[in-house]
């Protein structure tokens, strides 16, 4: 059987399984004795391996199967959690991502050396344990105390056709004292499943996350080996409702129905009416529960290839050319009815456009749950202890913007572990906490979104940088002389410069943050750097939602048309040429108790000048850095939102100062101004 049409749909849903593992893993290793971290990893290396015996990739089969076995022992306390154990299982994930990697390529990576790993971990093995006996003795104090137990067994097992064990039955009961809702799941998937195990081990790993299993009929066991129908229920506890329980399984593939019914609330509603079941109440309760499951609206959603997204962008932007050129022509006829229709035609313009926009739109954890292992093997090398604090995470970002921006941030984060924050030593000297601080987040700012990198560190000093400049010959001692303590500190973003004393596999050969400035300037974002010596330091970098839309002020220079996008606009002024003044050959004018330096886009632009000085100019004031400078322009025409078009003309593309091109209404194309090469 060819498989290969698959491969893609076993690399995408193998990657959410090695990024579960990878967060469990994590989790696991802050909290060795929270076994449930170990359920859910055995899930999802199961599923794994499911899926990778099916597609004939007996390698990743394999290991997964050996995680199994090792995984298996821990949960039976045959295996102690310990930080040698944590770094064979970080190893082998790293090699199942190298393999499913390799899916496509067919190259073969030895693993004889990681299975001999295993064994010896294995072999490595510890006295049976009670397990959690904390919990037994709790809850045979709570049983003690209320005595009810029995009864909720002797209530629960007629209504589902399950039977409760004690430990399951006080597990119930504590779930109801706690004020957690006992939920049953009638899981049924669609008869055309293929692999019934990885779907059911899907649901497990997705009721996990909302609460915690006490029981499965059929077993776990029978689920993972297909020893079942189409049906299949979960017993767990849960603070979530039935929407949303719905609403999350529904995403899985192959999932046909899902029938929510609440176990403690019928608990409830017994233990006070037993003496009137004759009444029929229970019948009334089970049938308006059933009756409420079935008026559930099923969520749908499909996968779509991004070049297919791109294609539809380009589509959308190509309308909106034409939408705006229409409204040229309908301003020039002055017909009340044309006017109408194009009102409507705009506002569908729009709406096409905003959908299209967020159907691009991606939460930029993708990107945010790459880092906590990084930093966590970074650490380790560098021997820091190192608190990563991760915000924002449900923050959305066009695709192509996330897929940007994950280079540069892996420079800043690895800086703030290397540079910012001190050896454990020194920072007990410095009264600080021992293991440092690195807070990463991202929030929504208008139209852009704010990503913040901050350490507690040791931060940057402006003097210390002035002096590495000018010993790197970066800069002569009169250019040091006049630099302010903002401009010292984005001495960091020129190309050689850094402030490290050697050179490591992490930082110091001076092309990290020059590549980071470059790549968020060419999205159209900025970076902004704050810090204070001995506290640590904010790099804060602004993006746009979106790289294909922008909105631009549209301006005139010798008869040219301009577009100079908005997110880098401060104000528009008009000013008098009397009022310019010069400043070392530098033109300059005072404007609102700040020496803005001006530039004349005449000049820069190289565009042919007017006979006549004009008395009176208008100033667009840009934003470069946290530095205002204002561009001298002939005209403004307005704001507008235009397509971004790329100059891939060989003669264009590297030409410095333009970030594209635009169609106006009229058919003519203006240029989009890159004010941060431009400058």
């Amino acid at each position: 059987m060819d498989m290969s049409e698959y491969k893609e749909i076993f690399k995408a849903e193998s990657e959410e399984h090695l990024q579960q593992l990878n967060d469990s893993l994590l989790g696991l290793e802050q909290n060795p004795n929270d076994l449930e971290y170990i359920n859910t990893m055995f899930r999802s290396a199961h599923t794994l391996k499911g899926m990778s015996a099916t597609m004939g990739f007996n390698t990743i089969a394999e290991l997964t199967h050996e995680m199994e076995n090792l995984m298996d022992m821990v949960r039976k306390s045959q295996v102690i959690v310990s930080n040698g154990l944590i770094d064979v299982l970080f190893e082998c994930l790293d090699t199942l991502e190298a393999l499913v990697n390799t899916v496509d390529s067919g190259e073969e990576i030895d693993i004889t050396s990681l299975q001999a790993t295993l064994s010896k971990a294995m072999q490595g093995t510890l006295p049976i344990h009670e397990i959690a006996c904390s919990i037994v003795e709790s809850t045979s104090t709570l049983q003690s105390e209320i005595g009810t137990n029995l009864q909720i067994g002797a209530i629960i097992s007629p209504k589902l056709g399950i039977e409760l064990s004690e430990y399951e039955k006080q597990e119930v009961e504590c779930a109801a004292m706690e004020g957690n809702r006992v939920v049953s799941l009638k899981i049924v998937l669609d008869e055309s499943c293929v692999l019934k195990s990885a779907r059911s081990t899907l649901v497990l790993i997705n009721v996990t996350k909302m609460g915690k299993i006490i029981k499965c009929k059929p077993s776990e066991e029978e689920l993972e080996d297909e020893k079942f129908g189409f049906e299949f229920t979960v017993i767990f506890t849960t603070k979530n409702t039935d929407d949303e329980i719905i609403g999350n399984l529904r995403k899985i593939s192959e999932i046909k129905d899902v029938i929510p019914t609440t176990i403690s609330e019928t608990y409830h509603t017994e233990e006070k009416h037993l003496d009137k079941k004759e009444t029929g109440e229970e019948n009334q309760q089970t049938s308006s529960s059933v009756k409420r499951s079935d008026t559930v609206k099923s969520i749908q959603s499909v996968r779509v290839n991004i070049e297919r997204l791109d294609n539809l962008m380009n589509l959308v932007g190509e309308l909106i050319i034409n939408k705006i050129r229409l409204n040229q022509l309908a301003s020039d006829l002055n017909a009340k009815h044309l006017d109408e229709s194009l009102a409507n035609l705009d506002r569908l313009t729009n709406e096409i456009q905003t959908e299209v926009m967020e159907s691009r739109m991606v939460p930029i954890d993708q990107i945010f749950s790459r880092f906590p292992r990084m930093i966590r093997d970074l650490a380790k090398s560098e021997g820091k202890q190192i608190n990563l604090i991760i915000e924002g995470q449900e923050i959305e970002l066009d695709r192509t913007v996330l897929d940007e921006i994950g280079d540069p941030l892996v420079h800043l984060l690895r800086n703030a572990v290397d540079h910012g924050i001190e050896p454990e030593e020194e920072r007990k000297k410095l009264g600080k906490p021992v293991a440092g601080l690195v807070r990463l987040a991202a929030s929504r700012q208008r139209n852009s979104v704010l990503i913040e990198v901050e350490d507690d560190g040791k931060g940057m000093d402006p003097a210390n940088l002035k002096d590495i400049a000018l010993k790197k010959g970066i800069l002569t001692r009169e250019e040091v002389d006049k630099l302010s303590d903002t401009d010292a500190m984005n001495l960091i973003f020129m190309p050689g410069f850094s402030g490290a004393k050697t050179i490591t596999d992490v930082s110091g050969r001076g092309v990290g943050m020059d590549a980071v400035k470059t790549k968020i300037e060419s999205l159209g974002g900025s970076v902004k750097i704050s810090s204070v010596a001995g506290q640590g330091s904010i790099m804060k970098l602004q993006l746009p939602l979106t790289v294909a839309i922008i909105q631009s002020l549209m301006v005139t220079v010798a008869d040219e048309t301009y577009a100079i996008p908005l997110s880098n606009v401060v104000r528009d002024v008009g000013i008098k040429s009397s009022d310019i003044k010069t400043i070392e050959g530098k033109e300059v004018i005072l404007l609102r108790g700040e020496v803005l330096p001006l530039l004349r886009l005449h000049d820069v632009l190289e565009c042919t000048k007017e006979e006549e000085d004009k008395k009176n100019l208008i100033v667009v004031v840009v934003e470069k850095m946290g530095s205002n400078i204002g561009f001298v322009v002939d005209n403004l025409l307005g704001q507008q939102e235009v397509i971004i078009k790329t100059l891939d003309n060989k003669l264009l593309k590297n030409m410095r100062g333009f970030a594209g091109a635009t169609i106006l209404g009229d058919g003519s194309v203006a240029l989009i101004l890159d004010i941060a090469s431009l400058i």
